[in-house]
């Protein structure tokens, strides 16, 4: 996707939604593939917060994906620009 591309609110439930699958992807990698420990056995603590960051994001992606759902029904969201275009025609 162009950065400048238009969005349409049905664009923005796919987005979010594939950037929550990501998220929730790196969790489940930092929570079930990753050892914490640091050789001499402390625990590494810059991993720790990268895991709790992601977490965070996650929670928030989901969060509102869920609730801009009701945009999910492509072309039933007019913009306010279509609808001054359709007063002045």
């Amino acid at each position: 996707m162009k950065p400048i591309e238009t969005f349409e609110p049905n664009d923005l439930v796919y987005e979010l939604t594939d950037l929550e699958r990501l998220l929730d992807t790196i969790r489940n990698l930092l929570v079930e593939d990753v050892d914490y420990r640091l050789p001499d056995g402390a625990r590494n603590i810059p991993l720790d917060r990268v895991s709790s960051l992601v977490n965070i994001a996650h929670f928030h992606v989901a969060y509102l994906a869920k609730g801009i759902n009701h945009f999910d029904v492509p072309g039933a969201y007019v913009s306010r620009r279509e609808l001054e275009e359709r007063a002045d025609a």
